[in-house]
């Protein structure tokens, strides 16, 4: 019989093996039934180190049983889920399709899903590299210095072209439409949590003003029907002008977002700043009246009261950084007139 902790190092070895030979596997140029065995793979390398977690915190459970067998895959899966909660709620999700994708993949020999499982074991294997090093002080990236990087002679397509409503694969076989509807529903699961992360690899795209490089202005799923294409705003950066003309585009912020995103700065905000950053700068009454000009300009002010639907009772002022500009203007220019007299 060997010790814990001879179990526990071949555990841990064990696991490494199988999912450096995953990728290795996968980065073949050519090779047939390349998803069938990585997945299998993958599957094999989270099992040993989910059992080698649950070993070394929770030694009270039982990982080999009195027949010899050992815990299944879904039990261990379970039970570190339960154990972590929340913060393992996405990987949960996600190490679960990859395994239903294992345990049914012959039903699914007709199809082309390499998009899609490629989707799924990106996140997984960048969390197996965590959690090992977290959890065991393990540096896999480092003892290897394998990157999984995917060269082809394709371009590239997003899995979005396979979950939309019209997809690429709406006249495959049963099998293959109730694992992607499994995939929908896990996503819709996590949004349900308000958990925004997916259980696929992000594909991006960043609309960039080349003046101004930030991350993506807009980041927006695409589909091939450009009649099922929809776009979702994700985050707005850069300046952006608050007008109360009816007739202006309009975009709804919810109340939260507003003084989470723009109308970020207390009145002691705008001080501090002027103090700081603005030469000549003093906090007195011409100041406060420069700050009352501002003040009903939704560019620049917005007051926040505790009733927000009615807008009525206590209320505080908020200013957005846009504020922060015109003030520098107003005291550079005032600087300018008094040099000249």
């Amino acid at each position: 019989m060997k010790s814990m902790e001879q179990l526990l190092d071949n555990l841990v070895e064990n696991s490494k093996s199988a999912m450096i030979a995953a990728i290795e596997v996968h980065n073949k140029p050519v090779f047939p039934y390349r998803y069938e065995i990585t997945t299998v793979l993958v599957i094999n390398a989270l099992e040993l180190i989910l059992k080698a977690f649950i070993l070394t915190n929770y030694p009270d459970v039982k990982i080999i049983r009195e027949d010899g067998t050992t815990k299944p895959f879904e039990e261990c899966l379970r039970f570190v889920s339960g154990e972590l909660g929340n913060d393992f709620t996405v990987i949960d999700e996600s190490i679960s399709k990859i395994y239903e994708y294992r345990c049914n993949c012959i039903h699914f020999y007709a199809d082309d899903l390499e998009v899609i499982i490629f989707s799924l074991l990106r996140p997984n294997i960048i969390f197996y590299a965590e959690f090992l090093n977290d959890n065991f002080g393990v540096d896999i990236a480092d003892e290897t210095n394998l990157i999984l990087l995917p060269i082809g002679f394709r371009k590239p397509i997003s899995p979005i072209d396979y979950i939309t409503n019209k997809s690429i694969v709406e006249d495959s076989s049963p099998a293959i439409q109730t694992f992607i509807k499994s995939i929908v529903n896990s996503s819709q699961r996590l949004i349900d949590s308000g958990i925004d992360d997916s259980i696929l690899v992000d594909y991006r795209m960043s609309v960039i003003n080349e003046k101004r490089i930030k991350n993506a202005d807009i980041i927006a799923g695409i589909t091939k029907d450009r009649r099922e294409a929809t776009i979702r705003v994700e985050n707005i950066l850069g300046n952006i002008n608050i007008t109360d003309d009816e007739n202006a585009k309009k975009i709804m912020i919810d109340e939260e977002n507003l003084f989470k995103k723009i109308y970020t700065e207390t009145y002691r905000d705008v001080v501090k700043y002027g103090n700081e950053k603005i030469e000549g700068f003093k906090k007195n009454k011409e100041f406060n009246g420069v700050m009352k000009t501002f003040k009903g300009n939704p560019n620049y002010h917005r007051k926040r009261y505790l009733d927000f639907i009615n807008q009525k009772g206590g209320s505080k002022d908020y200013y957005s950084k846009l504020l922060y500009e015109q003030l520098e203007k107003y005291y550079k220019n005032k600087k300018t007139v008094l040099n000249k007299a």
